[in-house]
């Protein structure tokens, strides 16, 4: 039995969406000669497994939260930040281990010659002859080193490491905002390109429509047109389409760009939800308030903080090391040679049979304060120099929201105008239409109606298209969303 089945993509969905399966697929068999229980097992297997072959449907229209929801769980630099908060996470558990000492099992196992008798009554050989009645011989360790007093270094360790995981979640928080930017640019050009495309492709069929009703009226012999009449139009009418090419290409790099940020396969029909460049709707608050809260919810502010934080406990924990640390070992020691007697004799040394457990209090302190001074002082001019970057960003962050807020009254002010530009636009350029529907109207007056028209309604996508990336910008700048989007 050969099937011929359709490649497709399996359909994405949410991870809470219930599918159900269709009674039967739509895909035609052709069987080759009679196989009856090729076609039972088939049929068994289609009702056990209903699901096993992918739905065979286009990706669905996306939302701009789409959009952003896809990009935020495929990309890579996210990806990466999950990897770092991880490794982050691993430092912080093991300075957490830290608190507990550490335990050590060390074993050997060789051979050593034969030896009979006691220091008293020594054997009559050789002590150098190491190859003679070689016999097994075995040691082994297990101890445990427990800090009991360590002048501060454990805490600081362990405060380190707990502030440069924070930073490290802080700085992905950075790179997730980043993400989102990039998408809603994408998103806003994806469909400005469209409109754009589609007000060309209009105007192309306009132009095209003019140039057949100067042909039909010089062929009719009117003398309201001229032949010079007819060369311009189609002289704009090349101009006009060569445009169009050039924005159907951007198009579709745009959309191609979009598909790759969103995790996308690029030869996949790639489909938005909105069909229209239409400016979001944004109540501005005061750009005192948006200050105030971009420095309490900027991941960029947070990430400064908490890397200040963990400089400073370095700096605690250098100056920590210039202290002793006081400790307590304690496990047992074991060895066996049974080719050799055991020494029972407290002055004689026995290296091959003995067990014996260990108990110590004990203290451990590096004495080369130049060394440990001067790695004080590294330490303090890299939390000076933190110190510095956050005064500088604080007030640096506050100039960037002035900046995105200014951005978007000067994007709003420029939409309006070019709403009411474009508005005229289409007057002049229906009023000029009907005027030369009517004969009474000239075919240059209306080539200019219709540059006129295009411009204005370029310059109107555009502005709406620039209104929105500013509020776009304000929402990174301020650190949280500003429009109804769940993503």
């Amino acid at each position: 039995m050969q099937p011929k089945t359709q490649q497709c993509q399996t359909q994405n969905r949410p991870a809470n969406t219930i599918v159900s399966s269709p009674a039967h697929f739509p895909h035609q068999t052709r069987v080759v000669g009679p196989s009856r229980p090729l076609k039972f097992l088939a049929s068994f297997t289609a009702l056990l497994f209903p699901l096993a072959n992918p739905v065979c449907a286009q990706i669905p229209p996306l939302t701009l939260a789409d959009c952003i929801r896809s990009a935020l769980q495929c990309d890579p630099d996210l990806q990466a930040a999950s990897a770092e908060i991880a490794a982050a996470r691993a430092r912080l558990k093991q300075a957490e281990a830290s608190r507990w000492g550490e335990a050590t099992y060390r074993q050997v196992l060789g051979f050593v010659p034969a030896a009979t008798g006691d220091i008293l009554d020594p054997p009559k050989q050789n002590r150098n002859a190491v190859f003679r009645d070689l016999g097994p011989f075995t040691q082994l360790e297990v101890m445990v080193h427990l800090p009991l007093w360590t002048f501060g270094k454990l805490r600081a360790a362990l405060e380190a490491a707990a502030e440069g995981l924070a930073a490290q979640q802080a700085e992905s928080e950075v790179k997730r905002a980043e993400t989102v930017l990039t998408v809603k640019r994408l998103y806003y050009g994806s469909l400005l390109a469209d409109q754009l495309a589609s007000v060309l492709d209009e105007m192309l069929g306009n132009m095209d429509k003019a140039i057949r009703k100067v042909q039909q009226r010089l062929a009719s012999g009117s003398t309201t047109v001229t032949e010079l009449d007819l060369l311009k139009l189609q002289a704009g009418r090349a101009k006009l389409a060569r445009g169009v090419g050039d924005i159907h290409a951007s198009a579709t790099l745009t959309r191609k760009a979009l598909a790759r940020a969103i995790g996308k396969n690029l030869t996949a029909e790639l489909q938005l939800a909105e069909r229209k460049l239409e400016p979001v709707s944004l109540q501005l608050a005061s750009v005192e308030s948006y200050i105030d809260e971009a420095l309490r919810t900027r991941p960029e502010a947070a990430q400064l903080e908490h890397g200040l934080a963990a400089q400073a406990a370095k700096v605690e924990m250098e100056k920590a090391e210039l202290y002793p640390t006081f400790f307590l070992s304690t496990g047992l020691q074991y060895a066996l040679a049974p080719n050799r007697t055991t020494q029972r004799n407290p002055f004689a040394a026995e290296d091959f049979n003995y067990s014996r457990p260990v108990g110590v209090l004990g203290i451990h302190w590096d004495i080369d304060f130049w060394r440990k001074r001067a790695k004080v002082a590294e330490a303090e001019a890299a939390l000076a120099k933190l110190q510095a970057q956050q005064r500088g960003a604080i007030t640096g962050l506050q100039l960037e929201v002035h900046r995105a807020y200014e951005q978007v009254l000067q994007a709003q002010q420029a939409m309006q105008t070019a709403a009411e530009g474009r508005k005229a636009g289409r007057g002049l350029l229906v009023a000029t239409v009907s005027n030369f529907d009517l004969g009474i109207g000239e075919a240059e007056e209306l080539f200019k109606a219709l540059g006129v028209y295009t411009e204005a309604s370029t310059d109107y996508l555009r502005a709406v298209h620039d209104y929105n990336v500013a509020v776009a910008e304000l929402s990174r700048t301020v650190g949280r969303e500003l429009l109804p989007l769940e993503y």
